[in-house]
């Protein structure tokens, strides 16, 4: 494999590893939690099935009616086409009765098919004058128009199989079993906080120079969107102190521990120091932008990643590295979906780190197109906001122009 070179003029950084490094080390620590929980069915959309689930009924559990129309024998069809009308069968009233020659029941839709009934003969096959009908098709044949006991479903066979994500046609299926209740694995705990003496609530007045903590709201977003039990540890001041009493609190009870800010080069940043002292840190810079400043261990069984403090890396960094492991861990697809998109505005790029930059994406006869949103500062939270993707630069790439061809990442699929 030819050797990467890169020359004083790219913005590569010799002791930043590449995105794809990072994966590799993240997927090799990030494990699927093999143990289960029962969860209530209407709770249990995009949730992962510990083991396959069997039907316990049929489906449809009797005979009945694909179209509204009449029931009758179609040995009675012989010769004759006119029918007295008897009784009607409702969905969930059946008609009790049974026919005799010549007779038949008004039935609707999904109703009970009457006792010695083996046709539905639909409503705009007939004339009417409401006690007797003339069928006037002469195109019938036996068991036309009836839904048979079982055959979409028999007992004791797997319908929803180990591994499958829960979906709104799953639930449906699994509703139509009366099951309520199911295996499914254990999503990861996730606790974080976020650090800075710069950083106040914002309930409080604003001093100047300090920020008000949106990473802390920006977090909990993301993690609500991806089904995730959030354990909120809360703000840590920028000592060892009160940072270690976090990293102690999380994990106890988290299989990953988030924090923010504290992971670059300053001298107030401590978060890699205490890190150290409890655990191992396998990287601390990749070769990204924004987000280089990122932090990846493991403190005894729980992973941990120390995101950038600027908002804008906290969200692309959240949606690279930490969502994958959070998937991993879940049992659901580590690999990020990537779509091809055509460029609509020019791109500034150095080589030697890829960037994940802000765009706006819209369809259009088949085709995506994307444009930069603008200004990609990595504290400028509201690029993100307009924004509805990431356009992903690789490290060998520069400047782009117009029309050039780009992967980008839809938001609304992740975070």
């Amino acid at each position: 494999m030819k050797k990467k070179i890169y020359s004083c003029m790219d913005d590569y950084d010799p002791n930043s590893i590449f995105i794809e490094d990072a994966l590799k080390q993240i997927k090799k620590i990030s494990k699927k939690i093999n143990s289960y929980e029962y969860v209530n069915l209407l709770n249990a959309n995009n949730r992962i099935v510990y083991e396959n689930i069997k039907s316990r009924i049929k489906v449809p559990n009797y005979d009945n009616s694909a179209m509204d129309g009449y029931a009758l024998n179609i040995k009675d069809t012989k010769n004759n086409n006119v029918f007295t009308v008897v009784g009607t069968s409702l969905a969930g009233i059946p008609f009790k009765g049974k026919i005799k020659k010549n007779e038949c029941v008004k039935i609707m839709t999904g109703a009970v098919i009457p006792y010695n009934c083996n046709i539905v003969i639909m409503k705009e096959e007939t004339e009417s004058d409401k006690k007797s009908i003339i069928i006037t098709s002469k195109k019938i044949k036996i068991k036309q128009n009836i839904r048979f006991s079982g055959e979409d479903i028999t007992p004791n066979k797997v319908i929803v199989k180990k591994n499958h994500i829960v979906n709104s046609s799953s639930m449906g299926l699994l509703a139509s079993q009366g099951i309520n209740k199911i295996k499914v694995f254990k999503n990861p705990v996730v606790s974080f906080f976020t650090s800075g003496d710069e950083v106040v609530a914002i309930d409080k007045k604003l001093p100047y120079g300090k920020v008000y903590d949106s990473n802390r709201y920006t977090l909990t977003g993301m993690l609500d969107k991806n089904n995730i039990k959030i354990i909120d540890l809360g703000h840590a001041k920028d000592n060892i102190k009160d940072i270690k009493n976090k990293f102690y609190e999380a994990i106890k009870k988290s299989d990953i521990v988030i924090s923010t800010g504290g992971v670059s080069v300053g001298d107030a940043d401590y978060i890699k120091e205490v890190v150290k002292t409890l655990g191992d840190i396998n990287f601390w810079k990749v070769a990204v932008k924004p987000g280089r400043p990122l932090a990846f261990g493991k403190i005894k069984d729980t992973i941990f990643f120390g995101l950038p403090g600027n908002p804008v890396s906290v969200m692309v960094t959240f949606l690279l590295f930490v969502l994958p492991s959070i998937n991993m861990l879940s049992g659901r697809n580590f690999e990020m979906l990537f779509k091809d998109a055509i460029l609509q505005s020019d791109i500034r790029k150095r080589k030697g780190r890829a960037e994940f930059q802000r765009g706006l994406a819209q369809y259009d006869n088949g085709k995506i197109y994307v444009e930069s949103v603008g200004e990609q500062g990595s504290g400028i939270l509201s690029s993100m906001n307009k924004a509805n993707c990431l356009i992903y630069l690789s490290v060998e790439q520069g400047s782009l122009k117009v029309n050039d061809s780009v992967k980008i990442i839809k938001f609304k699929d992740y975070i």
